[in-house]
């Protein structure tokens, strides 16, 4: 992840960057100020000071301007002179400034000497001239105790320590964030018994107690609708029941075959309603035995389609693994059923793949039909979920059929994956481990 994609997704990166942000603007806004009021505070009451000091050195330098009086004012004051009186010349430093840009400094006290001075940043520079006289006072930043660069460094140390203390304080404020996201992800990948442990009592912890009592709200909804349709479908066996057999005792007709055939549909339906939602519970029970792919593709073949074509590549020596037989045998048969519907009349032979690998065994159906579109995809083990949304009997059944074997596959531990392309076919591979726990 590059820095801007995880400041992007960071909300304590962000958080500082407005920080540091903020307090730079604030910094540059209070230092305007300060400047504003340091100036006008000067002009207005340090300037009469500053020159009432300035008379002071002029007069202490004499008139006319003298090399041991400058040597006095040198060794009292902060200050750096350069001196020639019209027979030799004298400096208390080498580094002597470049005299241009000077103006005339018009609150001269000695009308004798003429005076010129010059303000820039850290320094002040005076120029006094008396006839062949001249001296040249200026003040010299290089005199200060510390070396140039050590406040910058340590300003910089010291900004540094206070970014990371105040990054690692909005990292802790905002660690819960991390637990709720956890959380949230389980819940929505369907452990609703999962909860957000109790966090710190702030708006936070707040939206943390709302999450877990929206998870206890759904799940008792969806626990409600799981007894009410295993009531639903217990109870519709009875009618059922007594519909078929007044069904079987009616005379041979069409009419007679159809309702048949209809009553055998919803008889289905209510077996795989009642299976998947056994799957979907707590104490799902699978009657494990080893048993091997290519026993139950062989069996599905023989008994539910004898008569269809296959291009059928079983690995010879396949190892037998822990599986439930029943349930396989309905995952074998839903999806070679789904296959079998939508291969179109001229295509090839649907093809049955099983091979092992070092942890699991695969099993793969592959059609050459029509296809299914993209967007379908993701949808097809939702429960009543059809392509076809007008629901034709001969492009499908209810939409439970890859419902349950998503929850058969997963009560195994294994994996179901389904692709397809539009014009030339769909694909579905299950893998199941070897060692799934029970």
């Amino acid at each position: 992840m590059t820095l801007l994609k995880k400041i992007r997704h960071s909300l304590s990166l962000r958080l500082l960057l407005l920080f540091v942000a903020t307090g730079i603007v604030l910094g540059i806004v209070f230092q305007v100020m300060i400047g504003y009021a340091i100036s006008t505070h000067l002009m207005e009451k340090g300037a009469p000071h500053l020159k009432q000091y300035f008379s002071y050195i002029q007069r202490d330098l004499g008139s006319p301007l003298s090399i041991e009086r400058a040597k006095d004012v040198a060794a009292r004051l902060p200050i750096d002179i350069q001196i020639n009186d019209g027979q030799q010349s004298w400096a208390s430093s080498p580094d002597t400034p470049a005299i241009t840009d000077l103006y005339p400094y018009t609150d001269n006290t000695l009308p004798q000497q003429t005076v010129n001075i010059k303000f820039k940043r850290g320094q002040t520079i005076v120029q006094i001239v008396e006839g062949d006289a001249e001296a040249i006072l200026w003040t010299n930043p290089r005199k200060e105790r510390n070396p140039p660069g050590r406040g910058l460094i340590v300003g910089l140390s010291i900004l540094t320590i206070i970014l990371a203390t105040l990054y690692w304080l909005i990292r802790r404020l905002f660690r819960p964030i991390q637990t709720i996201k956890q959380s949230v992800q389980r819940i929505g990948s369907g452990d609703l018994k999962q909860r957000i442990p109790p966090l710190r009592d702030d708006e936070l912890g707040e939206l943390a107690g709302s999450i877990n009592h929206m998870a206890d709200d759904i799940e008792q909804m969806l626990e409600a609708k799981r007894e009410l349709l295993l009531a639903i479908s217990h109870e519709l066996r009875s009618p059922l029941t007594r519909a078929k057999v007044s069904t079987a005792l009616l005379e041979d007709s069409p009419t007679q075959a159809n309702i048949a055939r209809d009553l055998r549909e919803m008889e289905n339906m209510i077996s795989e309603l009642l299976e998947a939602e056994r799957l979907n519970g707590q104490h799902q029970q699978l009657q494990k035995v080893d048993v091997s792919l290519n026993e139950i593709v062989m069996s599905v073949i023989d008994e539910y389609f004898p008569d269809a074509e296959f291009d059928i590549e079983l690995q010879d020596d396949l190892p037998a693994q822990p599986l439930d037989p029943v349930r396989m045998r309905l995952v074998a048969r839903n999806i070679l059923d789904n296959a079998l519907k939508h291969q179109q009349p001229d295509s090839k032979p649907v093809l049955v793949i099983t091979q092992a690998s070092a942890d699991s065994n695969q099993f793969s159906i592959q059609d050459f039909g029509r296809g299914i579109p993209k967007d379908h995809i993701p949808h097809l083990t939702d429960a009543f979920y059809r392509v076809d949304a007008s629901r034709q009997r001969k492009t499908g059944g209810v939409g439970l059929g890859l419902y349950l074997v998503k929850r058969i596959i997963d009560a195994h531990h294994g994996t179901l994956e389904i692709t397809s392309e539009e014009g030339a076919g769909t694909t579905v591979n299950i893998t199941l481990p070897y060692k799934a726990n029970n």
